[in-house]
């Protein structure tokens, strides 16, 4: 398994930038059965919408957990990224960061998480 580094107060300001960019509908998404989900879920459910409308930065972020470029990156297994986001979300650091993101059940709802993501531009 690849190593990942710990979460740092700059992957904050990444996620929430990623989030700034979503459309309403997709952050609805990621947010949508929080009250019943795992942080493994929601975690999950985060990744894959901000995969599919911000690629580019998402991936960069990768790249930058397990200490390489997106080139570096580009040129390991394709299950790389997907294992970056397994170990990620597998440590108990993940709930609080998904807390400090205001996405833990009890915080959740989706216009406060767009409004969240907007003001860190």
């Amino acid at each position: 398994m690849i190593e990942v580094r710990e979460l740092k107060a700059k992957d904050l300001k990444t996620v929430a930038k990623m989030l700034g960019k979503l459309k309403a509908s997709s952050v609805a998404e990621i947010f949508k059965g929080t009250e019943t989900s795992t942080p493994m879920q929601t975690g999950v459910a985060l990744f894959h919408v901000l995969a599919a409308d911000v690629t580019d930065e998402i991936y960069e972020w990768l790249a930058d957990l397990a200490g390489l470029t997106a080139a570096e990156l580009d040129e390991l297994p394709a299950s790389t990224p997907v294992d970056i986001v397994k170990v990620l979300v597998s440590r108990g650091e993940f709930q609080s960061f998904l807390a400090s993101l205001g996405t833990t059940p009890k915080a959740s709802t989706p216009s406060s998480h767009a409004m969240a993501g907007q003001t860190t531009k």
